[in-house]
């Protein structure tokens, strides 16, 4: 305020700032100026082959093969991720971050991940010795890269460490068996096959060596073979409920419904004895749906019914009135075919008492008391009897006594091993 006049004076700056303080410029203009500096194509170039490295190194490099499509998404996005989040920390952390700044961070840490996940794969798998140092490694090293390798999936590793383990080895059953494995799970089933065939040729019998034995076969297209090698992986390893739904449906393929079902009644009959659940019920009401809807046996099943060993028995499937069918074990020591009082009822199958009251000794040596009957009509597999006598009580297990199979000429065979009983219906 001028004191004379009493009127406003605006402050005027008088110096040069230039002059002053060459280069200087206020704090906010430098911020602003940072702010705003673009990245070049050349950067933008160099982050595009920084994420292809990472991103090639996370799917190719590690374990492709054995990723499914969504997986093999989700994985590139989870890769895709890191970076982002180191970006964004960055620029909350520093006020002068830039697009090329930005650029910059994200490529160098696609870089720093690509780098360390190599070499950790690299190490892990055993790539290093392989690169480095292969000419002095032992069969026991390739032995355990394998194994390390096949933990982590990476099939293509696992399976050519087996190479070499065979190829200094190449009378050894065991990697003979794994380089067959792994070349399956490959998808190289020829190669497979024939691994397979020199391991057992030398004498190496194991169920899992026979069940991909099988697979493989089956993949080739060569059905019979698929279902032999089957039937020996269920006779080394009962158990394997995989390998026993795969031979279910060649079964089905070969024109051998009933066979499939016997094969799988089998081990349901013998879980719903130790009060398992039925672990098949529903590819048996598939089979049993296939067989009605195709009117009856095909061409391989109408002279017999072959029935495979199960746990040393026999089982064959039996319909009884509006029943799906049941497994009924084969007793050739039973005068007449035997069931539960329940089982009868709930078949709805027409029947007459003969004698309501017969005595008669349980299989645990137990005395009941239990109805003579004579069944209308019973189906096993596709043939139908007639005017069949049996014997129920409330505890009698289903067993096919000599009413039923004096019916048919019985013929017990041995397969390469594996027992199996044919039913053939006399006259018929």
């Amino acid at each position: 305020m001028d004191e004379h006049t009493g009127s406003r004076r605006e402050p005027q700056w008088t110096g040069d700032i230039a002059a002053a303080a060459p280069g200087w410029e206020p704090g906010f203009l430098r911020d602003d100026r940072e702010r705003g500096r673009k990245a070049g194509p050349l950067l933008w170039g160099l982050a595009a082959l920084s994420l292809a490295a990472l991103e090639a190194t996370t799917l190719f490099f590690g374990r492709s093969e054995a990723m499914s499509p969504a997986f093999r998404i989700g994985t590139a996005l989870g890769a895709l991720l890191w970076p982002f989040v180191v970006v964004l920390l960055c620029s909350l952390w520093d006020h002068r971050f830039s697009q090329r700044r930005g650029v910059k961070v994200f490529a160098w840490t696609c870089l720093v991940l690509a780098a360390v996940s190599f070499a950790s794969i690299a190490t892990t798998r055993g790539y290093w010795q392989r690169w480095l140092n292969k000419d002095n490694l032992t069969a026991e090293d390739f032995r355990r890269q394998a194994g390390r390798c096949a933990r982590e999936a990476d099939l293509a590793c696992e399976e050519a460490n087996w190479q070499d383990y065979v190829r200094l080895l190449p009378g050894d059953t065991l990697g003979l068996a794994n380089l067959g494995m792994a070349q399956a799970r490959r998808g190289k089933h020829q190669q497979a096959v024939e691994n397979f065939e020199r391991a057992e040729a030398l004498g190496e019998g194991a169920y899992d060596l026979f069940a991909f034995h099988a697979d493989s076969l089956s993949k080739l297209g060569r059905g019979e073979e698929a279902i032999a090698w089957s039937y020996k992986a269920l006779a080394a390893q009962p158990a394997l409920v995989d390998v026993r739904a795969r031979l279910a449906r060649l079964l089905v393929a070969a024109g051998r419904p009933y066979e499939a079902l016997s094969l799988l009644q089998a081990y349901d009959s013998q879980a719903q004895a130790r009060g398992s659940p039925l672990y098949f019920a529903g590819q048996r009401i598939a089979i049993e749906t296939a067989i009605d809807q195709g009117g009856g046996a095909a061409a391989p099943e109408r002279a017999g019914l072959r029935l495979p060993a199960y746990g040393g028995h026999f089982f064959a499937p039996v319909n009884l009135g509006d029943a799906k069918a049941m497994a009924f074990m084969v007793d050739t020591g039973a005068t007449r075919l035997s069931l539960a009082e329940e089982t009868l009822r709930q078949s709805k199958v027409a029947y007459r008492v003969v004698d309501p009251s017969v005595r008669m000794f349980t299989a645990d040596g137990r005395r009941v008391v239990a109805k003579a009957i004579v069944i209308d009509a019973i189906r096993i597999g596709r043939f139908e009897l007639k005017n069949v006598q049996a014997i129920t009580c409330a505890d009698c297990l289903p067993l096919l006594g000599q009413s039923v199979l004096s019916m048919f000429d019985m013929r017990s065979s041995k397969v390469q091993g594996l027992e199996f009983m044919t039913l053939v219906k006399r006259g018929g």
